[in-house]
């Protein structure tokens, strides 16, 4: 029997009928969190340019998450996103692959990220472990996905642990949680104020969390405040930071104000 006389899997069937359309808070998954058994972890994270949370099946999917929720250029990432059953098994037919089923029952391919640009081409992403790569199955759905992708004039691809350090992932994380519990006091922050406190580090060649809590001390301001400032406007992309270093080793003259920084009329909620 030819793939293409084969019966989809019914339950694929049933999610294709809702999911996998739209964009922005609209989107829903292919696939969710408590839906499938993942490598160790799964997580469920919202993301600041969606608006929505997402369904990532691994930590290393939430790596790559990250980077690219916090990428300036970014508007909206979809993940596990479905494959038209079409198109896979057109790309399968003309590569002489068989096409991924289950029990004779076909199952859709999925994309892990599809990161939406802002005034240029999309980029799809497919997240795996590099001891994956070993398996023939892995390697033939990867084909089919850099096929599909390319024919929708999309670059596509491939994120594995090697792409990103531990230094960097542990950065995100951190900067990721500014955001999902900013204080309403960080949201009005302005421009001129968060330009204020920055002054007030950006000459000590001290490590960053002790300048801070110094300056907490000296402006009689709440234990956590001044880092709490510095820690939203890095997440809301207001200050560069070297990004391969862990943060509580980072130094106050390592930090810097975005080139940019006249543009943002407002304050952290109208940045980045």
């Amino acid at each position: 029997m030819h793939d293409s006389e084969r019966p989809l899997d019914p339950k694929d069937e049933k999610r294709l009928k809702t999911r996998g359309k739209g964009s922005g808070s609209e989107y829903e998954p292919f696939i969710k969190v408590h839906e499938i058994s993942s490598r160790g972890e799964s997580f469920r994270i919202f993301g600041r340019n969606s608006s929505r949370p997402h369904h990532l099946l691994s930590r290393l999917e939430l790596s790559a998450f990250l980077v690219f929720d916090r990428y300036h250029l970014t508007i909206d990432i979809k993940e596990q996103y479905p494959v038209p059953i079409v198109d896979s098994l057109n790309i399968c037919q003309r590569l002489g692959i068989k096409h991924p089923q289950i029990a004779g029952k076909l199952k859709v391919v999925t994309t892990d990220l599809v990161i939406e640009m802002k005034n240029k081409l999309g980029i799809a992403i497919a997240v795996k472990y590099a001891n994956d790569l070993d398996e023939q199955r892995t390697v033939d759905k990867l084909q089919i996905e850099k096929c599909f992708w390319e024919q929708q004039g999309y670059e596509w691809k491939l994120f594995t642990e090697q792409e990103i350090t531990p230094a960097i992932k542990e950065n995100l994380e951190w900067l990721h949680a500014a955001n999902q519990n900013s204080h309403d006091l960080y949201k009005d922050l302005l421009i001129p104020d968060i330009q204020q406190v920055f002054e007030r580090l950006e000459n000590s060649k001290k490590r960053l969390s002790v300048t801070c809590s110094l300056l907490d001390d000296s402006y009689s301001c709440d234990p956590g405040f001044h880092i709490g400032v510095i820690r939203q406007a890095i997440a809301a992309n207001i200050i560069d930071v070297p990004l391969n270093k862990v943060f509580r080793q980072w130094t106050c003259v390592e930090l810097s104000l975005v080139e940019n920084l006249s543009l943002i009329k407002g304050g952290i909620e109208d940045a980045s």
